[in-house]
């Protein structure tokens, strides 16, 4: 009688198992979830990132050339990699695909090294690490943090690393992780995305030609439709495009240009101006000196009215790059030594806002400050993303510029100004130049409408137009552009071109995918302290070894005394 009920209810509890479990694979099969316990949501995916990730209507190939041999904390970005893209398949299914090379698979050096070429051709940077060997030296090698996306033939280039010299390793390698949702939903929706928007390089007042900015329009292909040409105060023409940008203009602006990109603002129209307030012949100095001078432009009157007020000077900074100096006597061969330049400051940004969040430094050339004035702050919010360094100095201009500066080191008690700002970016509400005004001549149509107080915009001010200009040479006869930001004297590459290239998708972003640059994770490292100690090394690995174990016998034992007792009844 005992054993019948025991078994009626065993079968009944068996029973309501498999009836719950029955819902729980309904409910599953029509409802998709996911757990994130981690405190900083490490797992969980942006609203913007899982729209672009459904919306994907082919597969995605990823080639993620970090394999093979590598440095602990390469490995460690490896799976943090990995993580990412086992994320996007939970939502994306099938459509997204993985696999990671190593280079150094290919046995054959010629074709290896024409591997490395063709993918740094493509776009991706290489970084050369150290690796140890069995008998304990080291060799470099050379690998490329990165990714190539395939999207129905067409293909994008991701580079992974952040690598800014003046951080910590650690924090570089933070940057990196936290910015890989990013990096990968941008590249996702930059190749999925069915309208292009379009951007216009403005031409007609001196600016930089195509080729002295080919390396960023080359990049910002990737995103944008970009076209270049004059104004003509045509402001219907602007209309077309999602940004404006206006590189190094030498040349006066014309009333009707003005009233056209202030009338573009007054609709919407994002407008990102590199200008050089003063300007400054490099050239000259190789004859030994040169002179700057008041560059008036004739937009100093449009740009107070948005709030910046032009300051014609020029900043030196203690904080510079370096550029070669002949020091050998006249007569003798030639012996160059590095010394630094202050009039090529090293621009730093806030770590915090998502355009310049991991940056690193970005290179300037005889580049003048300026002030922000006038704007409510409610209806106006302003962002210095570049300044100087705690250590720089204002240099009014006209001033004489001579190679003899190079032959003494700077005095630091001359450089007492900090911070000064060199690029801010407004977001909000502008007020119209040409509001009492009646249309100038030469605009197109003649009858426009002048609105006095545009809709919420942004517009991005950096006075130093050698910012977005590339270096061009001559190559077997023919003229080829540098990376932007790359300079040939240290052979660095500096943030120039991704902080342009951030800035313009942020100001044209719809998506709110910029504001994943913003997200913050937390690096569980190892205490190094600890490392060092033998006694407290050999407890931890105890613990971690013994601990689970100790843990899972411990339940067997309590279980087998509990099933006992409830059947020995």
């Amino acid at each position: 009688m005992v054993n019948r009920q025991l078994i009626q209810k065993n079968m009944v509890q068996y029973l309501v198992l498999i009836v719950v479990l029955v819902i729980v694979a309904a409910i599953s099969a029509n409802t998709f979830f996911r757990i994130d316990l981690t405190s900083e949501k490490r797992y969980t995916l942006a609203e913007s990132t899982k729209e672009v990730l459904r919306n994907l209507d082919a597969p995605v190939y990823f080639r993620v050339y970090l394999a093979g041999d590598l440095p602990p904390d390469f490995v460690m970005f490896q799976e943090s990699i990995r993580e990412m893209l086992d994320e996007f398949r939970a939502y994306a299914g099938e459509n997204i695909q993985y696999d990671f090379i190593n280079i150094y698979d290919e046995q054959n050096e010629e074709v290896r090294n024409r591997t490395i070429m063709n993918l740094y051709n493509k776009g991706l940077r290489v970084t050369n690490i150290k690796m140890r060997d069995e008998e304990g030296g080291s060799s470099d090698k050379i690998i490329f943090p990165g990714a190539v996306l395939n999207f129905k033939g067409l293909e994008f280039p991701v580079n992974l690393l952040k690598n800014n010299p003046s951080l910590p390793h650690e924090v570089n390698l933070t940057n990196s992780i936290q910015t890989l949702e990013y990096e990968f939903s941008k590249a996702l929706h930059s190749l999925s995305k069915t309208d292009v928007p379009k951007i216009a390089f403005i031409e007609g007042h001196g600016e930089l030609d195509s080729l002295q900015t080919y390396s960023i329009m080359n990049e910002l292909k990737n995103f944008f439709q970009v076209d270049r040409g004059v104004i003509n105060g045509n402001m219907e023409a602007l209309l077309n495009y999602e940004a404006i940008i206006i590189a190094q203009p030498m040349r006066p602006f014309s009333a009707a240009d003005k009233f056209a990109i202030d009338q573009y603002v007054m609709r919407g129209g994002k407008v990102l101006w590199f200008i050089d307030p003063v300007v400054t012949l490099p050239d000259s100095l190789s004859s030994g000196m040169t002179i700057s001078l008041v560059n008036d432009l004739e937009i100093g009157d449009l740009l107070f009215k948005y709030g910046f007020r032009i300051d014609y000077n020029i900043v030196t900074d203690l904080q510079c790059n370096y550029i070669p100096v002949n020091i050998s006597v006249q007569g003798t061969a030639e012996d160059t030594e590095m010394r630094p330049w202050v009039y090529n400051p090293l621009l730093t940004a806030p770590t915090t806002h998502p355009v310049t969040r991991g940056l690193n430094y970005v290179h300037g050339q005889f580049v003048s400050s300026f002030d922000t004035i006038g704007v409510s702050t409610r209806e106006m919010q302003r962002t210095v993303l570049l300044s100087t360094s705690e250590r720089s100095r204002e240099r009014q201009v006209p001033l004489r510029i001579t190679m003899n500066e190079l032959s003494r080191d700077p005095d630091p008690r001359m450089f007492t100004d900090a911070y000064l700002p060199v690029a801010v970016l407004a977001e909000g509400v502008f007020p119209s130049f040409f509001r009492n005004y009646s249309v100038p001549s030469g605009v197109t149509p003649p009858d426009a409408e002048i609105l006095d107080k545009s809709e919420r915009t942004s517009m991005l001010l950096v006075t130093d137009g050698d910012i977005i200009r590339n270096e061009v040479q001559v190559e077997g006869g023919r003229y080829a552009a540098s990376v932007l930001g790359y300079d040939k004297y240290t052979r660095q590459t500096f943030g120039n071109l991704e902080f342009i290239l951030n800035a313009v998708n942020y100001m044209t972003d719809e998506t709110g995918l910029m504001e994943l640059r913003a997200r913050e994770f937390r690096l569980r490292l190892l205490n190094k302290a600890i490392l060092t100690d033998k006694g407290q090394v050999l407890k931890w690995k105890l613990v971690n070894s013994l601990l689970p174990v100790v843990i899972i016998i411990v339940f067997g034992v309590l279980f087998n005394i509990y099933r006992k007792r409830k059947y020995s009844s």
